[in-house]
């Protein structure tokens, strides 16, 4: 279909006994912290809302691409028609496998043939809460997304990745004051806030100075993958090589921002979605019950809290949500 949307989600069962031992053996000098990474990729008890969301918001979407290593979740319909199930090998160059590196799947997603050229790509810990439309996504051939710079500001490993994306749109797009000013109503609008502060300040630098990333729903175009392993191939070739996590990685925002450099935009609601830490159950549960935002981020990365007991009351809101089970469900 010309007009199609997909959605691609991204999951792995961490608990999967042949996918720790893979992923042990090829693991640098040996070393494997299994309490860490269980606890990084510990399927989720909420996943199946993330279908019921699918199903009730987001009628329009076209198929959903399962990418996996071969594991599913045990209550998912696999022969549902709106669902194809790819793993790894299917779609991703033999040289680079097996990876364990999210960043490896991401940049190869546009090597999955039935794939349409408009998608949306999720991580399983993004979810649909209140209804959307195609056009919360894409505008014709534009994707939908925020135009915000802001600098980057080093706390973690991620930032390096951060970086990495920047320094690459920089190699490739210069005058950025003048494309600005030339779209200015794409940079500088209402509802952006106090973030038109972090834009006006952007036009004193002749370079990019990094952008604001909301970690939720990312729409993509798939030619801009493919426009950017042309350009960047070898580039891109090493990053793959990656197995695992590397501070010279890029991921799959660089395509964002470079549809954004490249004009290919239309601006984002600032209250289109947000994120939350898994912790944080009280303002995730208030979000979805007063129907803040159409998408939210539950990151769970922190080993801090009681994970048992705000999981549990988020999933009653969940249910309270969506009690009804999705044919996406055995």
């Amino acid at each position: 279909m010309e007009n199609a949307i997909d959605v691609v989600v991204t999951w792995v069962d961490g608990t999967d006994p042949v996918w720790l031992a893979e992923k042990k053996a090829y693991s640098p000098d040996g070393t494997f912290d299994e309490a860490d990474n269980i606890q990084r990729y510990r399927p989720s008890d909420l996943f199946r809302y993330w279908f019921r969301g699918i199903e009730k918001n987001a009628p329009w979407v076209n198929k959903i691409f399962f990418i996996t290593y071969g594991h599913v979740p045990e209550w998912l319909n696999t022969n549902h028609p709106k669902l194809r199930v790819v793993t790894h090998k299917e779609f991703i160059p033999e040289k680079y496998l097996p990876t364990y590196n999210s960043a490896v799947i991401e940049l190869n997603l546009h090597r999955i043939e039935e794939l349409s050229q408009r998608f949306v790509l999720f991580s399983d810990d993004v979810y649909l809460i209140n209804q959307t439309k195609s056009e919360d996504f894409f505008v014709g051939d534009n994707i939908k997304d925020f135009g915000i710079y802001k600098p980057i500001i080093p706390k973690e490993s991620f930032s390096h990745t951060e970086l990495n994306n920047t320094i690459l749109i920089n190699r490739h797009f210069s005058n950025h004051k003048k494309r600005v000013l030339k779209t200015v109503r794409k940079f500088f609008r209402l509802d952006y806030g106090m973030f038109n502060v972090n834009n006006f300040f952007a036009l004193l630098y002749s370079g990019i100075m990094g952008y604001k990333s909301f970690h939720i729903t990312v729409p993509h175009l798939k030619s801009t993958f493919k426009e950017i392993w042309e350009i960047e191939g070898d580039y891109l070739d090493k990053v793959c090589h990656h197995r695992f996590r590397s501070i010279e990685d890029i991921n799959h925002w660089a395509l964002s921002h470079w549809n954004i450099e490249s004009g290919r935009f239309v601006p984002q609601k600032i209250n289109f979605g947000h994120y939350f830490s898994a912790e944080s159950e009280a303002e995730i549960v208030e979000a979805m019950l007063k129907n803040k935002y159409k998408v939210i981020c539950i990151n769970d990365e922190n080993n801090n809290y009681d994970y048992e007991e705000s999981t549990a009351k988020v999933k009653q809101a969940f249910e309270e949500k969506f009690p009804e089970k999705s044919s996406f469900e055995k």
